[in-house]
Formats: C-alpha cells, structure tokens, sequence
C-alpha cells in the first residue's frame, strides 16, 4: 500500500523543514559568535604575553572589551596607594567622566569587595547609585575585579549595552578578559616597583659621585638632563633613551676612586695628576661591567664619554663614529656642563659663551650633528 502525502501534510513538512533551516542558521550564528569571542580571547592572551608595561595592558584589555561587547563605553580604574585613578577608557569623547567620580570609584570597589562581577540592569533604580547615574547617563553596568587579591587592584567597568540589557555571557567573557589581564598587571606593577627601585639606587649612587666635591654637586644630574633632551630630540626610541638617562646618572662614577687633593684641586693638574685623572672612565666600567643590566649603551657611555671625534679624547684615542653614539652623546651634554659650572679653578662661562665653544669645536672634540641639534634646543629653551 502506497502513502500518500495530503496538502495538509505537506504544508507541515514544509514548516518543520523551515523551521529546522532557523535553527540551523541560530546555531551556526551561535557557533560562529563563540569562535569569534575565543579567537579575541585568545588574541588577547597572545598579545598580553610578556607584557611588563600596565597602561599596554590596560588598553588590550579594553580593546577586546569593546570587540566582545557592544557598550557605550568600556573603563578601567586602578587603586594607586589606596587612591582610584581612571587608566583609560574606550567611549565617546567625555562620557568617561562619570568614572573619576564617587559613583564609579564605588561600583569598582564593590566589584573588589565581592572578589566576582556583577550586573546591575536597571542601575537608574539602583538605592545607592540610581541618582547619580541619571545624572551621567549610565543605564546599566557591568564591573568586574581585576587582579582582587593582588598588588596592583582595579576594575574593569562596561557601560550603557547598545542592545538590551547585559547577559551572563557578557558577565563571563568580560570576567575572562579581566582574568587573563590581572596576572598581567600584578606583573607589569611588580616590576614597575623594581624599576623604581633600581632607578632610587642608580640616582643614589650619583648624588654619592657628586657629593665627593663641592665643585661638581648637582653635575650628575645635569648631564643626564642634557643628555635625554638630546636623545629625545634625534628621536632615538624609548628603550634606548631610559638607558641613556641611566648612562647619564653612572657616567662619572668611576670618580669614586679619585682622591679628593685631585678634584679640588683649585690649580692646573700635573701631567701625573691628568694620567691619574682620565682612569675615571676605565674605573667606573670596571665596577659596573659585572652587572649584566648595563652592557651596552649605558656601560659605553660611561666609558666613552671622554672620547673626542678626532681622536685626542681618552682613555682609548677614538675617532668619530668608532665612538658609540652615546659616548658621543654625553660628551656633548658633559662638556656643556662643565664648561658653565664654577670649578675651584674658574667660575662658570656663561651659557651662550659655553654654546659657541661648542660650536667651535664641533668636528674635533665634539660631534658636529649632536651639537647643532643641542644648541638649538638650548637656545630654543632660552627663548631663541
């Protein structure tokens, strides 16, 4: 016996097949929704990876925030010594506001206080922040805790969803984005903290330099002074310019070793007196060439820096470019100072005086480029 089909039943295998394509097209837009949050998730776990600076990590996070969810506005305020600092923010220019105020510190540090996320839909009708959020706009929130039990505390704070209100799902993969950035954070703070300390003892080290003579009190700091400006101004990139500022702060440690009779000596020194002098140099790389941190640019500039461009400089009689940049560098920022600083010997030449010694000796004891580009931002800082 044959079945037949009756118009009936063919227009509900039309539907039921209709009906299995929708759920089709969901889930296939469901499962192409979730590779897209796993691949951003798993971009951001690349691209956070060795990451030691908080404001980078900040930004990636807020970036595949505002990627995994469509919001208004997406911030993260961070606790610095028991303060809250706003660290930044993707939105329309000036809806961040709300964030610096008491309405935004308070959801941060309620998301701290729970140690998990947390929605608040109708925050309008919020008991404790309903007011102030009609005041800035903010309709719902999501806030999630960063790195809660660490050193380096925040929040990552969602606002004002572009459809509907905030889900679970959002909850969760923002709660995951500030998962993998916590561990960041606490990293990039920790050594922050020991970049800070480092950069306390290399200061302390030449205030001690400086402080063996009267006459050079303060040189250190000059020197380096000059020397980043210049730096800054070549455009060389920032790693090498944090090195050259450390360079700058070691670059007369070597003066240590320099008996007192020689440094304030308030006369000419003897041949004797200038061999024992120019060992500076060969004394302050001998001392830090053990530490690994510094071979490189800040131990070249310390041993270099005496060098001049036509090779009558010490302690080795370099010549132009066999003499590392910064060497060449500092002895421009070196030379400036000591020529317009008082030695037991002779006060201080004025600044445009010591600027035109510069310049008549650019091409024999200093370099000719380096020094065009530090006499135009001197006169450019004496107002022309």
């Amino acid at each position: 016996m044959i079945e037949t089909f009756t118009e009936t039943d063919w227009m509900r295998l039309q539907g039921e097949l209709q009906k299995a394509r929708l759920e089709a097209q969901q889930l296939s837009a469901t499962l192409a929704d979730a590779w897209e949050e796993l691949t951003l998730l798993y971009e951001l776990a690349e691209q956070l990876r060795g990451i030691l600076d908080i404001d980078q990590a900040v930004e990636l996070a807020l970036i595949h925030a505002t990627d995994i969810v469509s919001v208004e506005g997406c911030g993260v305020l961070l606790k610095n010594e028991g303060e809250w600092e706003l660290h930044g923010a993707i939105c329309p220019n000036g809806r961040e506001e709300w964030l610096r105020f008491d309405f935004g510190m308070q959801v941060a540090e309620e998301a701290l206080k729970r140690k998990r996320g947390f929605i608040v839909n109708e925050i309008t009708q919020h008991p404790q922040w309903g007011e102030a959020a009609k005041t800035f706009g903010v309709f719902n929130i999501v806030v999630v805790p960063l790195n809660p039990g660490g050193h380096a505390q925040g929040a990552l704070i969602a606002w004002n969803r572009e459809k509907g209100e905030f889900t679970a799902g959002d909850l969760k993969l923002l709660s995951t984005i500030a998962a993998q950035t916590g561990g960041v954070l606490e990293s990039a703070f920790l050594y922050q903290r020991l970049q800070e300390t480092f950069r306390g003892v290399v200061r302390a080290m030449a205030v001690a330099v400086d402080a063996k003579s009267r006459w050079t009190a303060g040189h250190s700091i000059r020197v380096t002074r000059y020397a980043v400006e210049l730096a800054h101004a070549i455009k060389l990139p920032e790693s090498e310019i944090e090195k050259v500022n450390l360079s700058g702060l070691l670059h007369d440690l070597g003066k240590i070793g320099m008996p007192d009779a020689i440094l304030d000596k308030p006369g000419k020194l003897t041949d004797d007196e200038w061999k024992i002098m120019k060992q500076h140099p060969i004394i302050g790389y001998e001392m830090l060439k053990d530490i690994w941190q510094f071979r490189g640019i800040i131990l070249d500039g310390v041993l270099y820096h005496h060098e001049r461009v036509d090779g009558k400089g010490y302690p080795f009689g370099l010549k132009g470019e066999e003499i590392p940049l910064v060497g060449r560098l500092l002895a421009v920022a070196d030379g400036f100072d000591a020529m317009t600083s008082d030695r037991p010997y002779r006060a201080g030449m004025p600044k445009e005086k010591a600027l035109e010694v510069l310049m008549e000796c650019a091409g024999t004891q200093w370099d000719k480029e380096l020094v065009k580009v530090f006499i135009d931002i001197q006169r450019m800082q004496q107002g022309g």
